[in-house]
C-alpha cells in the first residue's frame, strides 16, 4: 500500500474510531485488538482480507477506505 493510501486509510480509521476506545473499536470491527493498535499507526501493511472485513464493519465499500476524495460516503 503506499504512502499516501496508508495516510488516507490511517485518517480515515481515526475518525471511524472517534471516542471509542481501541478495545471497542476492535470488537465494532471484529478484529483483535493488537491489529487495531497496529493498523492506527501503520496501516501500510493491511491484508485485503482485513480491509475487506473493516469496509463491512464500518458499512464503506473498499474504495471507499481507500480513496481520498470519498471521506464521507457511506454505501446505503
Amino acid at each position: 500500500m503506499g504512502m499516501d493510501v496508508a495516510k488516507t486509510v490511517h485518517r480515515k480509521l481515526r475518525e471511524a474510531q472517534g471516542e471509542l476506545t481501541q478495545r471497542a473499536f476492535a470488537r465494532k470491527l471484529g478484529i483483535s485488538v493488537g491489529l487495531v493498535a497496529r493498523l492506527t499507526t501503520a496501516p501500510e501493511n493491511m491484508t485485503l482480507s482485513t480491509l475487506a472485513k473493516i469496509s463491512r464493519a464500518l458499512h464503506v465499500t473498499p474504495s471507499q477506505l481507500l480513496d481520498d476524495a470519498d471521506t464521507h460516503h457511506r454505501k446505503g
